[in-house]
């Protein structure tokens, strides 16, 4: 009789909580798939049809010219339908079976007919749901959040920008080290150097070799550069992507807690990927109780499986790594071919037939190496190159994801972690007590010959040397302080920024480590932490010293915290600017825009120049006194002759409703203690579904900061 109710027990099925999140259980691996596709369609069908248009570049198609533009920005680095196609079958069973289940799932959510409104709106159906669609949503979203690098033809630009101001000529190179830094001794790292195991050495570039490099590189206006930047930025669809809450950002916080720092004698972990805020979210969330996965967090909308959330076993958390995964090369064209070296490599060239709604069928076409797109060709015949570490690699990370299902012990999950392409801080905390930190991806050694901010001349002596071993990358596991901690800061002391000066003295992760100083951290105190550094200016302990002595009333009481409808803030924010024109404006001129001059000269360097660090004098003959106190003069004036509104922080919109207030937070926050069974609580604004009854009743719990149950 027992025997014989066994399958009613555990009749397979989508069940939801209170919020509407999706709970599968199932039976096997490929029905826990085709369920956990069949459930998200419910919730969130538009947003995957944007997000497959968006990741293919067939916005036009049913929207119109006006979308162009992006996706012809897609187009100039997609895969095509057979590459896609070829990355999928490379995978394991497991994996092909999951996609395959899924695209069944939403297919068969498709044919029941209850298509959301907007379809009808814009006058299309839904094409069947295939594994590419899942495969180029999964490239975009690992992309968006895994790579880093290619700002080589960002720092040519930039030296070229200098050599036009009269105020720095003879020391272009002197600035270039100063807003391009190698690496900051002081910068804050995610491990501490007693923790580190191994070091490489990644030696700065010496004056004479980057003179050698700078000589090599071809002779090309600012201007002729700048289409290669906007390609390199895909600024266009990144935009486009933001309108239709497809991933477009990254960013994230990881806190973990051993249980000798822990308030209740368990490892804590609280994760936030930063990935926008858009309605209905970036992100979604679910549970999977199926044979091979016991899984509940987050997951991309198109995409199966976990990506972020908890087991029986571990829980883990991911932010963007930043490293430089991806160089610019330089070279030679004849014909259809590119020099390398004295070698002779082929260009191919992939079209792509982008339909417009209402219009001509549009040709794109791409310029292709072995290595990757060429981005730029400029008019002398050379060619830039984009080269990526995980060139047509991208879904193998998929292993690395997928084998976190069956991972128990540490070692199984650095072994999978291993797995992965691109490039991540890799966060964990088990119920046996551990925690650790992996920095994982393929990162390349580059040839000690070269300048690596600069785009590299394609010759096999400059050439890549390899990938950095995975047993050589920045990993930690049970830190002698008892506590992992980051906000995208650098992993250890001597890895280096390479193209991208991210990281330096001044660092967000400051935020999060005064917040977190006492002997035992309860899960109310990671709470706190990201709370507090919501409200919190990243930049003000570094320069509270300086403020204290201005003499202006604004900035001697302030404290730092950035609060809706605060005039000392708002204060503050216009002094901080103002002081940065007072620095550079001078010497360095607009860098063509505010944006860029705000982007470019960062609070590390704000703070070397006033402190005589750098190798250029920007202060000229004055003081840092006289310099601060104009910047404050200039605030005064402004304050004077302007009506200024009521200062506004950072917010979520949610439609309908009141926006959510302080938005420096995770897309998706969850906290887990590791106890014998995980106990885990997250929150996801505004709410799981696009429409009806659960779209937006998580907004009320974001804007108090509180969080809910995960559960199974």
């Amino acid at each position: 009789m027992l025997v014989a109710l066994l399958p009613l027990l555990f009749a397979p099925g989508v069940t939801r909580d209170s919020y509407g999140v999706p709970h599968i259980k199932a039976q096997t691996w490929s029905q826990a798939f085709e369920l956990s596709g069949y459930a998200v369609a419910q919730d969130r069908l538009w947003q995957m049809e944007n997000s497959r248009r968006m990741a293919r570049g067939r916005m036009a198609e049913v929207f119109g010219a006006g979308l162009l533009p992006s996706d012809k920005d897609v187009l100039r680095g997609a895969y095509t339908s057979l590459e896609l196609s070829t990355q999928v079958r490379k995978l394991s069973s497991k994996i092909q079976t999951a996609l395959a289940a899924y695209a069944k799932g939403v297919n068969r959510f498709i044919g029941e007919g209850k298509l959301p409104k907007a379809y009808a709106d814009n006058g299309f159906s839904p094409d069947p749901w295939t594994p590419e669609d899942s495969a180029a949503i999964a490239i975009r979203m690992l992309q968006t959040f895994g790579r880093g690098g290619a700002g080589e033809i960002r720092n040519m630009a930039l030296l070229g920008y200098m050599q036009t101001q009269s105020a720095l000529k003879g020391h272009e190179e002197e600035v270039l080290n100063d807003l391009a830094w190698f690496n900051d001794p002081l910068a804050i790292p995610t491990i501490n150097d007693e923790d580190v195991k191994s070091h490489m050495s990644f030696p700065p570039p010496s004056a004479a070799l980057t003179s050698a490099h700078l000589a090599m590189l071809p002779k090309a206006g600012l201007l002729e550069l700048l289409p290669g930047l906007r390609v390199v930025m895909k600024e266009e669809s990144t935009r486009v992507a933001a309108t239709v809450s497809a991933p477009y950002k990254s960013g994230s916080y990881c806190i973990v807690a051993a249980p000798k720092r822990s308030a209740s004698g368990v490892p804590l972990l609280l994760s936030g990927p930063q990935m926008g805020f858009r309605q209905p979210s970036i992100v979604h969330e679910m549970s999977i109780d199926a044979p091979g996965i016991r899984a509940v967090g987050m997951d991309i909308p198109g995409v199966p499986g976990v990506i972020v959330g908890h087991t029986d076993h571990f829980a883990w958390g991911l932010t963007t790594g930043v490293a430089d995964t991806e160089d610019i090369f330089f070279a030679k064209q004849e014909g259809s071919n590119f020099l390398f070296g004295a070698q002779s490599k082929p260009i191919s060239k992939v079209a792509f037939n982008l339909k417009v709604k209402g219009g001509e069928t549009t040709r794109v076409e791409q310029q292709r190496t072995e290595w990757g797109p060429i981005v730029l060709s400029l008019r002398s015949g050379t060619v830039f190159i984009r080269r990526s570490t995980f060139w047509k690699r991208e879904l193998e990370s998929f292993e690395a994801f997928f084998g976190l299902y069956s991972a128990k012990t540490p070692k199984e999950i650095v072994a999978t972690t291993d797995k992965a392409t691109l490039n991540f801080n890799f966060f964990y905390a088990t119920t046996k007590g551990d925690i650790g930190h992996r920095y994982v991806g393929n990162v390349p050694l580059r040839s000690p010959l070269v300048d690596p901010r600069f785009p590299t001349p394609a010759d096999p002596k400059f050439d890549w040397k390899g990938y950095i071993p995975k047993a050589s990358m920045p990993q930690v596991r049970n830190p002698k302080s008892g506590l992992i901690v980051n906000w995208n800061n650098k992993p250890v002391s001597w890895w280096p920024n390479f193209d991208t000066p991210v990281w330096g003295r001044i660092f967000r992760n400051d935020v999060l480590l005064g917040g977190l100083a006492k002997p035992k951290l309860s899960t109310a105190d990671l709470e706190k932490t990201i709370y507090e550094a919501a409200r919190t200016d990243y930049n003000f302990r570094a320069f509270k010293s300086i403020l204290g002595v201005s003499g202006n009333l604004a900035l001697m009481g302030y404290d730092g915290k950035i609060l809706e409808g605060s005039k000392n803030a708002q204060f503050y924010l216009a002094f901080f600017d103002a002081l940065r024109v007072e620095i550079f404006g001078k010497s360095i001129g607009s860098l063509i825009s505010p944006d860029n001059f705000k982007q470019a000269l960062q609070p590390s360097l704000m703070l070397n120049a006033l402190d005589g660090k750098t190798k250029f004098n920007f202060l000229g003959t004055r003081s840092r006194q006289e310099v601060v106190a104009a910047a404050i003069e200039t605030v005064e004036e402004n304050w004077k002759i302007k009506e200024l509104p009521q200062f506004r922080v950072g917010r979520i919109a949610v439609e309908g409703e009141e926006p959510i207030l302080y938005s420096d937070r995770g897309t998706y926050i969850q906290i887990v203690e590791l106890l014998k069974k995980p106990r885990g609580r997250n929150v996801l604004p505004p709410g799981i579904a696009e429409s009806g009854p659960h779209r937006t009743d998580q907004a009320e719990l974001a804007r108090n900061w509180k969080y809910k149950p995960m559960g199974f």
